[in-house]
Formats: structure tokens, C-alpha cells, sequence
């Protein structure tokens, strides 16, 4: 087996949703710009373990009790968050539909609304909800994040793909949207357009990867494969190593270090040590059947 089909094989699944908080008012950073109200959140798809991450939205409500000059009050939004949060379908129609009669293009309830009904597999309704709020809200990147999501999971890539960089044009390094986009790279095998956008993330998430946030370590661990496949094995190996460190307890990206050190670098003692910490860590027959070829491959190793 290659080493591009291996890397092909233990991504860590990245397309997620970004979810409009329904019930926060904006603060200020550092930079004086208004802090992000969106935040991302792992889908329920089948792709796999799914990053959350910190999104930008300029042009936030004030901080007072109300999002709009409609008069939404925030604890209206607060019961439609609610309501997602606990999947409850009677309450969130109310809730949604008590905002949506003052303000109809209220957009963290539009987009609230999109989320449950792609959640429940029925991605027309959340297609139709996406593209409205997207009339009154056309530079906020989220939605097009979300329309892109919903697009991948009916099978349409290229609309997918169209979204994602959409995205990216009305907020320029905008995280979330880029490792979606650089997902559907990888999953392609095509390495070097996946890894432009997967090195600003990377960048972006460091300080959340030294804690071991799942998030950032997804993000690096696609970042190192996407190195691994340009022959880039050096600066892999220096961000796997930037994983471990983490302390996170992810297999997959150990078991990404030691391919690395057995197919690319051909470091055998350092790989015995990586696939004796990774026999600790996991149960997985598919993992644990991996490993098991590798030290064969190693044993064959002069």
C-alpha cells in the first residue's frame, strides 16, 4: 500500500456546521473588532469525528436586550437555542416562528432552523432556509459554510466545493470554511490544493492544540497528512510530534506518525516507540490491524 493511499485513509473527518449563537451580544477583542458570533460544532454525518471551532461575523446587534430593531428579544433567541440544543422539533417551530413574525430574515433563527432539518436528513428544507437567510445576509460566511455542508452530504461535491470557497470570499481566512474546503481536497488526493488553506488553520489553531482541543488536533493531523502526500515528511513529522505533545487522545494521528516513520522516514526505533504508545491507546481492530502490518513492514526492515 502507498503512502498517499494510507494518508487518503486516516483523515480525521472535518466538514462541520457553523452554528449561529442564538443569545449573545457581541464583545470586542484585543484589535477592537467585534467578536464572532458564530460557532462551529461536529455534524452528525457519518464522516467521522468532526472539529468545533470560533467563526467571525461583523455587524453584530448592540448589547442591549434586543438582536434586532424589530424587537427580538434575546431570550427569544434563547429559547430557539435551547430548543436546538435539545432537538425538539414542536419547540424550536414555536420559538423560531415567534422571532421569524417580527423579523423575518432574523438570521441565527433561520440558520438554527437549517441546522435541525439537515440534522434530520431532510436537506431540501434546509437548502430552502439557507438560501434565505443568505438574501438578507449575503457576507456572512457561515451560511455558505452550511449551504456547502448540505450540498456534500446530497452528493453534490462540485456545489459543495463552490460554497466552501464562497465562504472564504466574503471572510477571507475564514477557519471553519477552509478545512471543509481542504477536506474534500485530501479525500481527493489532491495534496497540494488541500494544503494552502489547512497551513492557515494550522496556524490559527496552534495555541488550541498545546491544550489538546479535538478541533485543532483534527485540523493538524489533516495539515500533516496533507504534508506527507506533497513529500513534505519532515514538517509532518514535526506536526505530529506538536500532536503528541498535546497529550491528546486521539489514535489516529499516532497512527499517522508511524506510518510516516516506517514508509516515509524509515526510522525504526522511533516508529517501535510511536506503535508501542499506540497499542496503549486504542482497542481498534482496524487501528490494531494497521499497527500489526506495520511491524511486520518493520521486521522486514534492515
Amino acid at each position: 500500500m502507498t503512502v498517499k493511499r494510507l494518508c487518503r485513509t486516516l483523515l480525521i473527518g472535518m466538514v462541520g456546521l457553523a452554528l449561529l449563537s442564538c443569545a449573545r451580544t457581541p464583545t470586542r477583542n484585543s484589535s477592537g473588532k467585534s467578536s464572532d458570533l458564530a460557532q462551529a460544532f461536529g455534524s452528525d454525518s457519518s464522516s467521522g469525528a468532526r472539529p468545533s471551532s470560533t467563526t467571525e461575523r461583523q455587524g453584530q446587534p448592540s448589547s442591549d436586550d434586543f438582536a434586532a430593531s424589530q424587537g427580538v428579544a434575546k431570550t427569544d433567541l434563547l429559547a430557539v437555542s435551547t430548543a436546538l440544543k435539545d432537538r425538539s422539533e414542536p419547540r424550536l417551530i414555536k420559538a423560531a416562528s415567534n422571532v421569524l413574525s417580527r423579523d423575518p430574515g432574523q438570521v441565527e433563527t433561520l440558520n438554527a432552523l437549517a441546522v435541525y432539518y439537515y440534522r434530520s436528513k431532510k436537506y431540501g428544507m434546509a437548502k430552502i432556509l439557507l438560501k434565505r437567510a443568505l438574501k438578507d445576509h449575503p457576507n456572512e460566511p457561515a451560511l455558505y459554510n452550511n449551504l456547502g455542508v448540505v450540498y456534500l452530504e446530497q452528493g453534490h461535491t462540485q456545489r459543495a466545493l463552490n460554497s466552501f470557497k464562497k465562504s472564504l470570499e466574503v471572510k477571507p481566512g475564514y477557519r471553519i470554511g477552509a478545512t471543509n474546503l481542504s477536506s474534500i481536497y485530501l479525500d481527493y488526493r489532491d495534496y497540494s490544493r488541500g494544503l494552502a488553506p489547512l497551513e492557515q488553520s494550522y496556524k490559527d489553531a496552534r495555541s488550541q492544540l498545546e491544550r489538546g482541543d479535538p478541533s485543532a488536533v483534527a485540523i493538524a493531523n489533516n495539515y500533516a497528512v496533507a504534508l506527507m502526500g506533497v513529500g513534505e515528511g519532515g514538517k509532518a513529522k514535526d506536526v505530529f510530534d506538536e500532536i503528541v505533545h498535546s497529550n491528546q487522545q486521539n489514535p489516529i494521528p499516532v497512527l499517522n506518525d508511524a506510518i510516516l516513520l516506517v514508509e516515509v522516514l524509515k526510522k525504526k526505533n522511533d516508529a517501535i516507540r510511536v506503535i508501542s504508545k499506540l497499542k496503549f491507546m486504542t482497542e481498534d481492530s482496524s487501528i490494531l490491524r494497521r499497527v500489526s502490518a506495520l511491524e511486520q513492514e518493520l521486521g522486514s526492515q534492515q
